[in-house]
């Protein structure tokens, strides 16, 4: 009894058959449930595993969050000092989970510890930049932001400034469904793969958004009890954005591998 429960997990269900590869782009919306199913005690597999890189930063907001409810004193610089160096540790765990989703998104095999370390040692440099970025980039909205919105009560030029702030954090905020997986698929510098995630946010706002939302909403809804996050809360949302990104990159990139800024970094 608990032998095949212990063999799904680690193998998928061998009842699923794998789907042709012709078939791909016609059918991602069949192939995103039939990966959900084959791949459903791995994906909870891989949560756990992902989620101690993503401990300290929880920890780290967890505490924030405490004592700002507590004194209502706003968030410092020092918050941003020390979630930094969470984020960076998350770094690499990112592009290593990143690639393993992106392969089960596809069809493709992948082994849940080997490939995540083989990901992890081919793309740590771009990967840690990425966060840094991603970092202070976060800083930097939360400071304009404030800013702005205690500006807005005296003048209307401030207003539009705020609202325009939130705008552009959204944008960038979307456009991490992309990073990622561009970053494990194709032989990109830093600079080509923001330009090429904001291109297809924006060329993809849509789909983009609605996915967006989707991912945002089971990740609230999965640390609303705190527990759950560490078991579904990182991983099924990922599959949903990398599912996205996948049939973006079918129809935008692969076709034309040659005009693109970049090669595939992989076969």
């Amino acid at each position: 009894m608990f032998g095949g429960l212990f063999n799904r997990m680690y193998y998928g269900n061998p009842n699923k058959p794998d789907l042709k590869y012709e078939d791909l782009k016609k059918k991602r919306f069949k192939l995103f449930f039939t990966v959900l199913q084959v791949r459903f005690w791995k994906l909870i597999q891989l949560n756990l595993m992902y989620s101690v890189f993503w401990l300290p930063a929880f920890i780290w907001v967890y505490i924030q969050s405490l004592v700002t409810a507590e004194t209502g004193e706003p968030i410092t610089l020092v918050f941003f000092l020390v979630l930094l160096p969470c984020l960076l540790f998350a770094g690499p765990a990112t592009a290593g989970v990143t690639y393993v989703i992106r392969n089960w998104a596809r069809d493709e095999h992948a082994w849940v510890f080997s490939d995540f370390k083989d990901a992890w040692k081919m793309n740590w440099k771009e990967s840690l930049l990425i966060m840094l970025i991603n970092g202070l980039v976060l800083m930097l909205f939360y400071v304009a932001v404030t800013f702005y919105r205690a500006m807005a009560m005296n003048s209307i030029f401030y207003f539009v400034l705020y609202y325009f702030m939130l705008l552009i954090g959204l944008v960038y905020a979307m456009m991490n469904i992309y990073i990622f997986p561009l970053l494990v698929t194709y032989k990109l510098t830093i600079r080509q793969i923001y330009r090429n995630a904001l291109i297809f946010t924006l060329a993809k706002l849509p789909h983009t958004f609605a996915i967006f939302v989707l991912m945002v909403a089971l990740f609230i809804a999965s640390a609303w009890y705190i527990l759950p996050v560490f078991v579904v809360g990182l991983t099924f949302p990922m599959l949903i954005g990398v599912s996205l990104a996948n049939w973006v990159f079918d129809k935008y990139m692969n076709p034309k591998l040659d005009g693109v800024e970049g090669e595939g970094k992989e076969s």
